[in-house]
């Protein structure tokens, strides 16, 4: 039992010391309120995605960017997948676990194909027991929507 506490603590002080989006070029607000994307490119350089996985991830940032990203200057979206893992139910019961998504997004210039903005973008929700696997239920499609809001409010200041 202790063992079981100990380890659910780890995680909870792990998952909730990571910051969700950390910029490696980051854009002043006003610039971020002045663009939109026109297109959203995903390389998938994770080992083990779910089969719906990458279109789930494609959908959510098309749906949640056409919300956000609103500005007269368009950018292209280029998205490297490092990390995408679905929650195992059975671990929820016991342990606790979580679905992580992470990777880069970077916003080119179409003119000149330059980096306008680079930010590293990581998404976690966790739970456990019968709560964890309803909070958990949505799979790809629910991490996916969590990561593309992420983006919306760190990378375009937009809620």
């Amino acid at each position: 039992m202790i063992m079981r506490i100990g380890a659910a603590a780890a995680a909870l002080a792990v998952g909730a010391c990571a910051q969700p989006v950390q910029p490696i070029k980051g854009w002043s607000p006003q610039t971020a309120s002045q663009a939109s994307v026109g297109s959203v490119v995903i390389t998938n350089r994770a080992a083990k995605v779910p089969e719906d996985g990458v279109q789930a991830l494609q959908t959510a940032l098309e749906q949640q960017l056409a919300q956000c990203a609103t500005g007269p200057t368009k950018y292209e979206m280029q998205v490297r997948l490092d990390n995408f893992k679905l929650a195992n139910s059975g671990m929820v019961m016991v342990l606790g676990d979580s679905h992580e998504v992470s990777a880069e997004v970077k916003l080119i210039k179409p003119e000149d194909s330059s980096v306008a903005a680079e930010y590293y973008v990581q998404e976690r929700t966790q739970g456990g027991g019968l709560i964890g696997l309803a909070k958990l239920s949505g799979g790809s499609r629910a991490i996916s929507t969590d990561f593309a809001k992420s983006v919306c409010e760190k990378v375009f200041n937009k809620k």
